[in-house]
């Protein structure tokens, strides 16, 4: 298959095209020529090509807001906001291992054994993770075994991709940028929290 039958199959199906998983196809979507073909055949079935807001990722959208647009913006939002609390525990659990105060970034790298070797050595960190385990319901195995669970949900959903698995190293994909932006946004929006009862019992607990 052609990379532009690649990559706008991939881009159909609702997938994202960025450097970390699809190189290849990241640079074919970054060439102003192929980004303009791989458009105006989307625009053909009611959709567009876009990329997120630092350029780490490409993905298909809607290109008129009507009914369908809405429904399926409705949905994708549905889904984070339905994991968001333990999404950004464990996004500010990061940061706080990294010493970086800025969102996690697409091609950061996650070293499991030392994030795991930080959080032992810091009550506060490990707190932290008990109370994002729970949050994921994570709750069965040891403390290790659970921050395996949820570094495999992240790369399960496409935000993290395994590149040593010897060393149990991890990067983040560019579609981290689309999640960054989606909670942004919904907090922006005051879309979460305020239903959030059962959060913020747990959390009291």
């Amino acid at each position: 298959m052609s990379t532009f039958g690649r990559v706008v199959t991939a881009l159909m199906q609702g997938g994202f095209v960025c450097e970390i998983t699809d190189y290849d196809g990241h640079q074919f979507l970054a060439n102003p020529v192929h980004h303009n073909d791989v458009d105006q055949y989307l625009r053909r079935i009611d959709l567009r090509l876009t990329t997120t807001r630092e350029g780490g990722a490409f993905f298909a959208a809607h290109a008129d807001i009507d009914v369908e647009g809405k429904k399926d913006a409705k949905k994708r939002f549905a889904e984070v906001k339905n994991v968001l609390r333990p999404m950004v525990s464990f996004l500010e659990l990061v940061m706080r291992i990294s010493g970086d105060d800025d969102s996690v970034a697409a091609g950061q790298i996650l070293n499991l054994n030392q994030m795991m070797a930080r959080i032992s050595d810091n009550p506060s960190l490990y707190l932290q993770l008990r109370q994002t385990t729970i949050d994921i319901n994570t709750k069965d195995g040891s403390d290790r075994e659970r921050l395996n669970k949820i570094v495999r949900r992240f790369q399960n959903d496409g935000y993290l991709l395994l590149v040593n698995q010897e060393s149990e190293i991890y990067m983040f994909t560019g579609r981290i940028e689309w999640l960054m932006e989606a909670i942004e946004y919904l907090m922006l929006h005051d879309e979460i929290s305020e239903e959030d009862n059962e959060y913020d019992k747990r959390a009291e607990s």
